[in-house]
């Protein structure tokens, strides 16, 4: 509708900056917070061996050798998840306007396709993980990061990663000012982030807010998990393996109609190799 100052018509002016859209921040990180070490080349699947093992117990001195045969077993990592996007931007449209219409739409595709993998990645931790031992409200963060710390290690594993949700997040901000020493509590009030504690690196996810995340597994089963109640993923990053085997983003001429597709593809396979090093921890409501 017009807008009139009195009975005179003004002119309208649409702003050339565009507001950005809201994403989840970006938790997964090559080496840090995953591993794509098992990454072969050209592939749709991967299958890593995992050689088999047992302890050794003590004998007399004087003895021959007892031979066992070398056995293992494959964990298959299937390159099944394809998240795509595609915008139509008529040229007529884009003539219209004073934006980039065609490079906005590609770089809003690419942050939709990031977020959907992001979220699948969670989904595979969580469903493929272990439950941790304790399911009551986590009323001491510390405490209970300590505990779930100490179930990894008994699984003779090293955990060096908590991903947090943000009320569980919240709650170690809020602790900060006694459990820190002066330095990185300054740090922590400036930057709201915590980092490194207790020997493993503490993120924010806010993907943990969702309702559930979906991915297909090893089986090419597409597996919907829920989240409600998750407070922390606690893991070694070498457990959780995500590999990229097809990336592009482009914008193509269209044949049906005048104008432009901005689209987008990734092609992704996620696989926890060791459950015994991710524990889950979730509340019960």
């Amino acid at each position: 509708m017009p807008v009139m100052i009195n009975a005179q018509n003004v002119d309208e002016r649409y702003s050339p900056i565009l507001e950005p859209n809201l994403f989840y921040g970006s938790i997964f990180v090559p080496d840090a917070t995953y591993t794509d070490k098992y990454q072969t080349g050209p592939a749709g699947g991967i299958y890593v061996h995992k050689l088999a093992t047992s302890a050794v117990t003590p004998g007399k001195p004087g003895r021959d050798f007892q031979d066992e045969d070398t056995k293992d077993e494959l964990i298959p990592i299937l390159l099944n998840n394809s998240f795509q996007k595609s915008k139509k931007i008529y040229n007529v449209q884009a003539a219209q306007v004073g934006i980039a219409l065609g490079n906005e739409n590609l770089s809003l595709a690419i942050n939709e396709c990031k977020e959907g993998r992001q979220i699948s990645g969670i989904a595979c931790l969580v469903n493929e993980g272990t439950a941790a031992t304790a399911t009551t409200a986590v009323d001491n963060p510390k405490e209970d990061a300590v505990d779930t710390r100490a179930e990894l290690t008994k699984a003779k594993g090293a955990a060096d990663v908590v991903l947090c949700s943000p009320d569980y997040y919240a709650k170690i901000l809020k602790i900060a000012g006694s459990e820190f020493t002066p330095n990185t509590n300054e740090r922590i009030a400036l930057t709201g982030r915590v980092g490194q504690w207790l020997g493993m690196t503490f993120i924010e996810c806010g993907a943990l807010a969702e309702e559930s995340g979906k991915y297909y597994d090893s089986t090419g089963t597409l597996k919907t998990v829920e989240f409600d109640g998750i407070d922390y993923i606690m893991y070694n990053h070498l457990a959780l393996s995500i590999i990229d085997s097809f990336e592009c983003a482009r914008l193509r001429d269209a044949e049906n109609f005048v104008g432009t597709k901005a689209q987008v593809e990734m092609n992704t396979g996620f696989r926890v190799t060791n459950k015994a090093l991710v524990r889950v921890r979730k509340h019960t409501a």
